[in-house]
């Protein structure tokens, strides 16, 4: 190894004492001259040596080459596909039980240093069991015509016989089907109804489809969350699996419920999709606006909410013309709402937001903004919907001053 002493370049092998995981699924350690370092692969409390791979002024990358002391919560992880270079769960040498509980020190951390908001109480939500529940998956073809995922890092793909996570109406697809071709294929079902959908974004032809496997973008799988059925095009995102999406409309739900009492103004669903929240949790009598971008998410929203009194408005949610609301209830992209979605909600004069955050650094630099803009966090949960990976699902809700 090169001397520990000296500043480390391109190449330099180290033997490092990891920290703790940070957002993003990397584990943090320090350089001798205090440079943080990123690992991917390694935990918090263990011995490693590493390969710095991307050194820069004010952090480096390190690949993981030995772990000199484990972590006793390192385990082998449970896919035999990690393996082989399956980028779609980075997070299964990390034991299950303890995957949840860092999800909570990760967002804390997030909350603590880019929200400037240390104060603030982050607690453990629900989390969804841990295998064979996704039911929407993305998937490439490989260079042999079969179905896989992305290798980590990379564009190349690593074929797939069986999935820890993936549901079993979705793994007799992909251990049956023949491909022909190259691209990308989304596959979906529905847990409740047993329905499947499949749609080939590219060049990709599918072979030996069963007779029930509905085709194409505008294919529809039903689901039923919470006691409602909900149509979902192949186009139009959804959440990972049944059970996530009952996780998540059961957090929101009690995270708004008092803004529905004594009701004043109408529930603004920003970035709605479906129609999700509006199905579940908003009375059917209360006045709401779903606010969404996508042509085919909004053509699902009309038909899973009627008998609703709701408007749904097909506009990307900053360019959205505002009106007075009594809740927002908004699910963002991983980028979280920024300083134009912010602003947005600020505009409506909302009592009370629910804000539903897919990362970490994003809850955070969201909740700065909303602080900011004069609102006060009442409570931030954070339920774990993607076992096995870093990803993690916030809801916050605020109030206004």
């Amino acid at each position: 190894m090169t001397n520990a002493d000296s500043p480390a370049v391109v190449g330099d092998s180290r033997r490092l004492q990891i920290e703790r995981l940070v957002a993003g699924g990397d584990a943090m350690a320090r350089d001798a001259d205090g440079r943080v370092v990123f690992v991917e692969g390694a935990l918090p409390g263990e011995t490693v040596d590493v390969e710095f791979i991307v050194v820069k002024r004010d952090f480096a990358r390190a690949r993981l080459n030995n772990v000199a002391s484990p972590s006793p919560q390192r385990v082998v992880p449970p896919c035999a596909h990690v393996a082989d270079g399956c980028g779609g769960c980075d997070w299964q040498h990390l034991a299950a039980t303890a995957q949840h509980d860092a999800k909570v020190e990760v967002v804390r951390e997030a909350f603590a240093r880019t929200g400037r908001l240390p104060d603030v109480a982050i607690v453990r939500g629900a989390a969804v069991a841990h295998d064979a529940l996704r039911t929407t998956v993305r998937m490439a073809v490989t260079s042999d015509n079969k179905l896989g995922f992305r290798r980590a890092s990379s564009h190349d793909v690593v074929g797939i016989e069986q999935c820890l996570v993936m549901h079993p109406l979705l793994a007799q697809l992909v251990s049956s089907i023949g491909v022909r071709g190259a691209g990308e294929v989304t596959l979906r079902c529905g847990d409740a109804t047993g329905e499947r959908g499949v749609w080939s974004h590219d060049r990709a032809r599918l072979l030996g489809l069963p007779d029930d496997v509905a085709t194409g973008a505008k294919a529809i799988v039903h689901e039923e969350v919470a006691g409602v059925r909900l149509q979902v095009s192949m186009e139009s995102f959804f959440q990972a699996s049944r059970e996530a999406a009952e996780l998540l409309v059961d957090a929101v739900a009690r995270a708004a419920h008092d803004a529905l009492d004594g009701f004043d103004g109408p529930v603004v669903d920003a970035y709605g999709g479906v129609g999700l929240f509006t199905a579940t949790v908003v009375p059917t009598g209360v006045q709401c606006v779903v606010v969404e971008s996508s042509e085919s998410a909004c053509a699902d929203a009309y038909a899973n909410l009627r008998g609703h009194s709701a408007e749904v408005v097909q506009a990307r949610f900053e360019h959205w013309v505002t009106q007075p609301a009594g809740l927002v209830i908004a699910d963002p992209a991983r980028s979280g709402l920024g300083k134009p979605g912010v602003a947005t909600i600020v505009e409506t004069r909302a009592p009370r937001v629910v804000l539903v955050s897919c990362d970490a650094v994003a809850a955070a630099r969201d909740a700065r903004l909303l602080v900011d803009a004069g609102y006060q966090p009442i409570s931030v949960e954070v339920l774990d919907l993607f076992p096995h990976t870093h990803h993690t699902e916030v809801v916050a809700s605020y109030e206004r001053n």
